[in-house]
């Protein structure tokens, strides 16, 4: 909706200039210009309307009311109406209400102003935190009731499109989203203290990059020596890698420490080239062979210490019973034979 109305209002600017311009290269007479802001009088405003509007509706209905000559009266008072409908106005919304919407409308602007200023590199939560206070302030001030005037129910439920609270809420889904409450104090007035830890380490390193990749430029601006800037950066990124991984951990990250960082990222990867060596890497690598041999080594062992099991021969219970009996009449043979 936000990209329509403005798509129509640089569409209709454009219309009404190029309109002037016709009108003043034809000869036709302006009735003047303003001093102060090259501001049109009436009678050029209401020649281009004519010009504009009344003319081409009046031809494309030329065969209603006479030709499309007795449209233009009710088109031209309809377009003076709109333009100044003060019993309207007084009717809609009281005066002290109109106020508080004039303030309301002048902190949005401010909000919008000093949120597309810092949209790249994403500055918003620590640049645009006095607008943010005053927008919350001048809504808070409308939402609350003023005497016997309700200045909520004239400004915010009045009507069916409800302009200034969805207003609201966009600009506060836009702080919502930045998670901006991450990285600020308690009274959201300044920078928390690990925010602004953060941004000191992340100034020692872009200083850093900076002044070595100024002491050794090629014809392209870029480091002819990549390794003196990866050598004598590496502490100070590391330390502010390390940093912002202990605020992700806590989550206090918002949308401007998270830009920063990435950005600093590709500085230190792809413009320059850098890798941070991992210092855990012989531990790792000592881990994984020990594992990977652990079961050859384990099969190993039980091999060398387990006991040989012996087959011993059981002779079964019949043939020893049979043995016996042959045994005895071997005894009784042999006594018979002696005597």
């Amino acid at each position: 909706m936000a990209g329509v109305a403005v798509l129509m209002a640089v569409l209709l600017s454009s219309v009404w200039g190029r309109g002037l311009g016709s009108l003043a290269a034809a000869g036709e007479p302006l009735g003047g210009m303003s001093p102060v802001g090259g501001g049109v009088s009436l009678v050029a405003e209401e020649l281009l309307w004519d010009r504009l509007v009344v003319g081409p509706l009046a031809a494309s209905q030329g065969g209603v009311g006479g030709g499309g000559g007795g449209s233009a009266p009710s088109w031209r008072l309809s377009w003076s109406l709109a333009s100044a409908p003060p019993l309207l106005e007084e009717l809609a919304v009281d005066e002290s209400c109109r106020e508080l919407l004039r303030d309301f409308a002048n902190s949005c602007a401010s909000l919008v102003d000093c949120a597309l200023k810092n949209a790249r590199p994403v500055r918003l939560c620590e640049d645009c935190i006095p607008q943010f206070h005053n927008f919350w302030g001048n809504f808070d001030n409308i939402s609350k009731s003023s005497g016997n005037i309700s200045c909520s129910t004239q400004l915010l439920r009045s009507d069916r499109l409800q302009l200034v609270l969805k207003l609201y809420r966009f600009l506060q889904e836009i702080w919502s989203k930045s998670n901006c409450d991450a990285c600020l104090n308690e009274s959201k007035t300044e920078l928390s203290a690990d925010s602004l830890i953060f941004k000191k380490m992340l100034n020692n390193s872009l200083n850093c990059f900076e002044q070595y990749s100024s002491d050794h430029p090629n014809h392209n601006g870029q480091p002819s020596n990549l390794s003196i800037l990866c050598t004598n950066c590496k502490e100070s990124y590391k330390n502010l890698t390390a940093w912002y991984n202990k605020m992700q951990k806590n989550q206090n990250l918002c949308i401007d420490i998270e830009d920063a960082m990435n950005l600093t990222r590709q500085l230190w990867s792809k413009t320059y080239n850098c890798t941070v060596p991992c210092s855990d890497t012989i531990p790792v690598i000592a881990v994984s062979v020990f594992l990977l041999f652990l079961p050859v080594i384990f099969y190993l062992s039980s091999f060398l210490h387990s006991e040989q099991k012996k087959w011993k021969l059981i002779q079964p219970k019949r043939l020893k019973t049979y043995s016996s009996v042959l045994n005895i009449q071997d005894q009784s043979s042999c006594s018979s034979a002696i005597t």
